[in-house]
């Protein structure tokens, strides 16, 4: 599917490439790619935060009666992470509702899963009895960012709203990616020297 190219998956984690889930030119995130249950299931397919048998449940036992209160959810967990994210990235005291939240989020998704060995390291792995089950499988992903990444690397792009990991040395990146934000960038810039 077009839509999820490479250039969706700029994060650099599963966590944020889920925040980045918009389409967004500006800071406003008022236009959603996972709006509809297709492009949700489409962006879960190649986004490896689903294991093979969550993934086979999400594509044939969601009940249609479940999908828009799931996508609300979604989408909900989206801008909660995405808010606390940001402010953390920015540099904001960590005493914000966001990130309280999400805490509050992360806390039940834990209660709601178990470990698991996976290959050498044991993983949280939620209950799919759980009503709930797909908001941990995203709220634990973004634990999993939080826990096990430098956090000073995270960086909201100058232009939009997206977020990544930045592994440059100093400043390294500004722009979630040089050809969409970065170039529109450059663009305003150099039309503001020419005048």
């Amino acid at each position: 599917m077009a839509l999820w190219n490479e250039d969706a998956f700029i994060g650099g984690h599963p966590a944020l490439d889920f925040v980045n889930t918009v389409e967004d030119q500006d800071k406003r995130r008022d236009s959603s790619r996972i709006s509809e249950w297709a492009s949700f299931l489409g962006w879960a397919q190649v986004s490896y935060v689903f294991s093979e048998e969550q993934m086979n449940v999400l594509e044939n036992e969601i009940q249609q009666t479940d999908i828009s209160t799931l996508l609300r959810n979604i989408h909900d967990l989206r801008e909660t992470a995405y808010a606390a994210l940001s402010g953390i990235a920015s540099g904001e005291k960590q005493t914000d509702d966001a990130l309280q939240k999400l805490e509050e989020g992360i806390r039940t998704a834990l209660r709601n899963s178990s470990l698991k060995l996976k290959e050498n390291s044991y993983i949280w792995v939620p209950d799919m009895v759980n009503p709930n089950w797909v908001i941990d499988v995203l709220t634990l992903s973004i634990e999993s960012l939080l826990r096990f990444h430098d956090i000073s690397k995270l960086k909201e792009c100058g232009r939009c709203s997206w977020m990544f990991l930045n592994q440059g040395r100093g400043r390294g990146r500004r722009w979630c990616n040089m050809k969409t934000c970065g170039n529109r960038a450059k663009s305003v810039s150099f039309r503001k020297r020419k005048q």
